[in-house]
């Protein structure tokens, strides 16, 4: 039997243009389904993580000269102009002169340096929001692996990936309630273990599935 003989023309102009009787067919949203959840990119799932130490270290503007929080007004009140107006291969330059941590992972000289290195960033690249990004995660990854690896699964030490993410921020608590870096520099703990703790098992929990 043809099966179209045996449906209705209401039936059938329902079924072809994708609807059942007055019920709309919907498009899936992008950002609560996934077929592939693989298809998420490192930097989204390591956002959360990235907005915590935001929180202690500063934003896309943020830089110090040498001593934590000696220019509140970031770098617009040094040259007027945000960083997305700068090339990475201009900051590393002024980070030989004049700029020490800078935007919104506060990366110092070496780190910097070691983030591009370690990315698919460009010296050529801007300083943009994106970039910043791009060289937080290329930190936890390649300069700290043992927090690339914990949020993986490929250990289940939730201690050492937070201390090695307090060896690299300053702003993170290391033990008993201080920072690894504490009273240097100017540098003090602001975001506790027990909140980074609970961000990066989030993180590892929903690192292969829809979040």
């Amino acid at each position: 039997m043809n099966f179209r003989s045996i449906l209705t023309p209401a039936l059938f102009a329902s079924l072809a243009f994708g609807g059942l009787g007055s019920f709309p067919v919907q498009a899936a949203s992008s950002k609560n389904f996934c077929l592939n959840p693989h298809h998420r990119t490192v930097r989204d799932r390591l956002k959360p993580l990235a907005d915590l130490i935001a929180r202690g270290e500063g934003n896309y503007n943020s830089v110090n000269r040498g001593y934590a929080g000696d220019t509140p007004g970031g770098i617009q009140s040094l040259t007027g102009m945000t960083f997305e107006n700068y090339t990475v291969g201009q900051i590393v330059s002024y980070q030989h002169s004049w700029l020490h941590a800078v935007g919104r992972y506060q990366l110092i000289p070496s780190t910097f340096r070691f983030a591009v290195a370690n990315s698919d960033v460009s010296p050529l690249d801007m300083f943009t929001p994106e970039v910043q990004d791009k060289l937080m995660v290329a930190l936890v990854l390649n300069k700290r692996p043992a927090v690339g690896d914990y949020l993986k699964d490929r250990h289940d030490s939730l201690g050492l990936a937070m201390d090695e993410m307090a060896r690299e921020w300053a702003s993170i608590e290391y033990r008993s309630g201080r920072g690894y870096y504490d009273h240097t520099g100017g540098n003090r703990a602001h975001i506790s273990r027990s909140h980074l703790a609970k961000v990066l098992r989030k993180i590892k929990t929903d690192w292969y599935f829809i979040t």
